[in-house]
């Protein structure tokens, strides 16, 4: 289940990449610790403008990062979205294994 979900939100943020960040460079890092996983997901295209709160993703069209949240909550774990306009995002899962 845990190696789905994450799959899910990796294949999530690098469509994501893939149809709006006009990036020329995608990486996916995994940090393996007691007990835990870390997975980043960050690219240097574009960026954008998050909302404050993750509920007003929905009224912004963002829904697939509304999915990433969503499955970080079944595993248990936490999700961080930073993005920068110009620089970039960085979607960041911590999960406990």
């Amino acid at each position: 289940e845990v190696q789905l979900l994450l799959f899910r939100i990796a294949q999530g943020a690098l469509s994501n990449i893939r149809r709006h960040a006009e990036a020329s460079m995608a990486v996916v890092k995994l940090e393996f610790g007691d007990n835990k996983i870390k997975m980043t997901v960050s690219d240097n295209g574009k960026g954008f403008e998050l909302p404050t709160r993750v509920e007003d993703l929905a009224s912004t069209g963002k829904l697939g990062i509304i999915g990433m949240y969503e499955r970080a909550r079944l595993l248990g774990g936490t999700l961080v979205v930073n993005s920068e306009l110009g620089k970039g995002t960085e979607v960041i899962v911590e999960s406990p294994l």
